[in-house]
């Protein structure tokens, strides 16, 4: 395994990352955008959610119910981003620290 890493880092180390004509300004930017378009459907439960979200929206006005829906959304995708995000840098700081001992 030892060997593989070297190996990686020496690959690394002589192919900087490079990513194009894309909007993202790091690995972990080019990897959510690969991950989020990677995404056919929504599991069942958020599906649902999204259900019962509706159920409340359909009580305010079209203008009221399209602000907090698109909020809502928002707030969704953020938090997706940052556990992915998040996800990735524990896991290699996982990898890091079981490697050291």
């Amino acid at each position: 395994m030892e060997n593989i890493a070297k190996r990686l880092n020496a690959y690394i180390t002589a192919h900087p990352f490079d990513p194009g004509d894309s909007d993202c300004e790091t690995v972990l930017d080019q990897l959510y955008q690969a991950y989020a378009e990677s995404h056919e459907s929504d599991p069942p439960e958020i599906s649902e959610g999204f259900k019962e979200l509706e159920e409340f929206l359909c009580a305010l006005p079209l203008e009221d119910n399209n602000a907090v829906f698109n909020l809502c959304c928002r707030l969704c995708s953020a938090y997706e981003r940052k556990a992915f995000v998040d996800g990735l840098q524990y896991g290699s700081f996982l990898i890091l620290e079981l490697n050291r001992n």
